[in-house]
């Protein structure tokens, strides 16, 4: 499994379909996820959530 090593600020192109795949997986951490990665996983769903789709 990779582990985050360092962060910064990504510029990627997606669909909106891949977007949406994004935002579903993000929610399944919630449930299912790592405790550790949960408030990670709801400040990028959050900042998600600013981009259409």
């Amino acid at each position: 499994m990779a582990k985050i090593k360092s962060t910064g600020t990504v510029d990627v192109e997606l669909t909106f379909a891949e977007l949406e795949l994004i935002r579903r997986a993000l929610g399944l951490v919630q449930n299912f996820g790592s405790v550790d990665d949960e408030w990670p996983a709801r400040e990028l769903l959050g900042d998600l959530s600013k981009v259409g789709g």
